[in-house]
């Protein structure tokens, strides 16, 4: 397959997962409570747009090389807390 044959490829896939993904959005947003109906439809819309921009990314989105374990101090703070939930911190440096 030539480079441009390639190109044509990937661009109608990513149309593809794009239509998908918005389909998929609008069925979950058919299933929100009418009185979360606007906060929900705000945050799919949000996701949406972030699969978007994922989507025209070139090569890989992560640098596993740079992901780092969480301070120690995250697993202090869960068990202080009584929180069942797991603290990440998040850093885009």
């Amino acid at each position: 397959m030539s480079q441009d044959g390639a190109s044509q490829f990937q661009e109608v896939i990513r149309q593809e997962l794009e239509f998908s993904v918005k389909k998929e959005l609008e069925k979950i947003l058919t299933t929100a409570p009418s009185h979360e109906f606007e906060h929900t439809k705000k945050d799919l819309d949000g996701f949406r747009k972030l699969f978007h921009r994922f989507l025209q990314e070139k090569g890989p989105s992560v640098d596993w090389g740079k992901i780092q374990r969480p301070p120690e101090d995250s697993t202090i703070w869960n068990y202080t807390c009584h929180s069942p939930h797991v603290l990440v911190y998040i850093n885009s440096e």
